[in-house]
């Protein structure tokens, strides 16, 4: 979402939501990857707030995925909100693991961070 609004008219109107300097809505609303403006990932539960730690975070979910037991099962072939990082496998540790991303977007140092869908 922009952060103010935009007219539209008969013609195509395009908006670049990779440009960073297209502002968006809220606070820090996308994570700068590169010059190129994402979505922040790791809500895999879809209740708007990306939590690592603590009731309902979006990790738990993730190694119940593959089993629970053995945090190094995977499964593969999917498209899930699981798959954090969206390579095709649901995976809890190791290299490429989606429980990672989700630790890097609540801040990475402070696992009891969160970080808020930004919507009005």
């Amino acid at each position: 979402m922009t952060a103010t609004p935009v007219t539209l008219s008969a013609s195509t109107t395009t908006i670049d939501f990779l440009n960073p300097a297209t502002a968006t809505y809220g606070t820090n609303a996308q994570s700068n990857m590169s010059g190129t403006m994402v979505l922040w990932p790791g809500d895999v539960n879809f209740d708007s707030t990306v939590r690592y730690v603590g009731n309902n975070n979006d990790r738990d979910p993730i190694l119940v995925a593959i089993g629970g037991s053995t945090p190094t099962n995977t499964v593969s072939n999917v498209y899930s909100p699981l798959d954090v990082n969206l390579d095709g496998v649901i995976k809890y540790v190791g290299a490429n693991n989606d429980r990672d991303p989700i630790l890097t977007t609540v801040g990475g140092s402070t696992p009891t961070n969160t970080r808020v869908q930004q919507l009005p």
